[in-house]
C-alpha cells in the first residue's frame, strides 16, 4: 500500500470518529437525551440503585445491582470518551491531511 492510500485511510477513520461525536453531541443536546438519559437514568436511576443496594438481599442480587450501577458509569464514561476522541481527531485531521499535501507534491515531483 502506498504511503498516500495509508493517510487516506486515516483520515477517512478519523472523520468517522468526528461524525460519531457530532451525532454524539446531536443527540446529548436533546431534551429527550437529557430527560430520558441525563435525569432518567444517570439521576434517577443511579439513585434507586444505590437504595436498592441498601436493602435485605442474597450475593447473587446484590452482583447485580452492581452490575447495574457499574453499566450507568460505563455508558457515561463511554459518552465522554466519544467526545474526547472526536475533539482529539479535529487535530488529527489536520495533520493527516498537511501530510497528504507534502505526499502528492513529491508524486508530483517526481
Amino acid at each position: 500500500m502506498r504511503p498516500i492510500e495509508e493517510v487516506e485511510i486515516q483520515i477517512e477513520m478519523a472523520q468517522r470518529i468526528r461524525a460519531l461525536r457530532d451525532n454524539c453531541a446531536k443527540l446529548m443536546q436533546s431534551k429527550e437525551f437529557k430527560d430520558v438519559i441525563e435525569e432518567g437514568y444517570f439521576k434517577e436511576e443511579a439513585a434507586r440503585l444505590v437504595m436498592a443496594k441498601s436493602s435485605f438481599m442474597n450475593d447473587d442480587q446484590k452482583q447485580l445491582i452492581d452490575n447495574m450501577i457499574y453499566g450507568v458509569g460505563a455508558l457515561k464514561n463511554w459518552l465522554e470518551s466519544v467526545m474526547r476522541r472526536g475533539d482529539e481527531m479535529d487535530q488529527a485531521i489536520e495533520g493527516h491531511e498537511k501530510t497528504r499535501e507534502e505526499l502528492l507534491q513529491e508524486e508530483v515531483l517526481q
